[in-house]
């Protein structure tokens, strides 16, 4: 009876200890945050230079068998230790760059009233330009890894039945067009000047990026000895009296929508065009303000004068 009754009874279940609970959160930190490489150049030159850091880290060993696991893909832990990292960077920088203007370029103060952290430009611009990195870079492996399975003979009868949807898929650019879809979280930062100038120069570099390679296709210009070959004079720097000409436009004719930083520049390197009011002038008569000035030459334009 009592070896019957031994032989019934169930194996009791393995306790969760503590330990067995914290190596998968310490391993999904430790791959989240820092690289075994990087873990190790850090304990080389910082930890184990101090006491207190080297008793209480983990040793190399333990991380590298922790974090590094043969055959496991990497590459999506490190797309979020780059976007974390962009992330504290920004944060970092926008926060020094605001003490420092504050402080010795005469910024704006903000007393009493307190924004909320969720209401921050600098905390939503770091967490803009973090999401589109980590978009950019899952988007951007997602379709490269679509492409390639789309173009096995596996994937044939998915072809056949869906040719255009194929043809656009299977696109040398499907790639990089659907990573600019990371662009869209740009709208996590406030409609402000700063995005707006961050959204032209995207589509500046854009549209750069597209004429040298179609330059370099030959569908501009042509080949390289035939007969359209681009002309000697031809280049960048017929872009420059333009994009000036274009910028003293909007900044005389549609100042609402020109940068204010910008303008303020221009206002102070300009003392032969925009001339302050001199110091021997009398108090008693009015002088123009340096914008009173633009607005005037704006309506002489305006009146065909002279």
């Amino acid at each position: 009876m009592a070896s019957s009754s031994n032989e019934g009874a169930k194996a009791p279940r393995d306790r969760i200890s503590a330990k067995s609970t914290a190596d998968p959160i310490l391993r999904n930190a430790l791959r989240y945050t820092i690289s075994a490489k990087e873990y190790e150049t850090l304990h080389k030159y910082i930890i184990s230079r101090s006491k207190v850091l080297k008793r209480n880290a983990p040793a190399v060993a333990k991380v590298e068998k922790l974090v590094e696991r043969p055959g496991r893909d990497d590459y999506n832990a490190s797309a979020v230790r780059a976007s974390l990292r962009l992330f504290l960077a920004t944060g970092a920088a926008l926060k020094a760059w605001g003490a420092i203007s504050e402080r010795f370029l005469g910024g704006d103060k903000v007393r009493g009233k307190r924004t909320p952290l969720w209401k921050s430009p600098n905390l939503r611009l770091s967490l803009s330009l973090s999401t589109i990195l980590l978009l950019h870079r899952i988007l951007f492996r997602f379709f490269i890894r679509l492409r390639a399975h789309l173009l096995t003979p596996e994937a044939r009868p998915f072809r056949q039945r869906n040719k255009r949807t194929s043809r656009t898929l299977t696109s040398s650019l499907a790639p990089a067009i659907g990573a600019s879809l990371a662009g869209f979280a740009l709208a996590v930062y406030p409609s402000d000047q700063l995005r707006v100038t961050i959204s032209i120069y995207a589509l500046s570099r854009a549209a750069e990026f597209a004429y040298n390679h179609a330059e370099e296709e030959g569908w501009i210009w042509g080949k390289e000895g035939s007969r359209w070959e681009r002309p000697w004079w031809w280049g960048s720097w017929l872009l420059f009296p333009l994009t000036s000409g274009q910028l003293l436009h909007a900044f005389v004719f549609d100042r609402d929508c020109f940068p204010s930083a910008y303008g303020n520049f221009i206002l102070k390197n300009s003392p032969e065009y925009i001339q302050h009011r001199p110091e021997d002038y009398p108090s008693n008569l009015p002088w123009p303000s340096t914008y009173d000035i633009v607005d005037n030459l704006a309506e002489m334009a305006r009146l065909n004068y002279p």
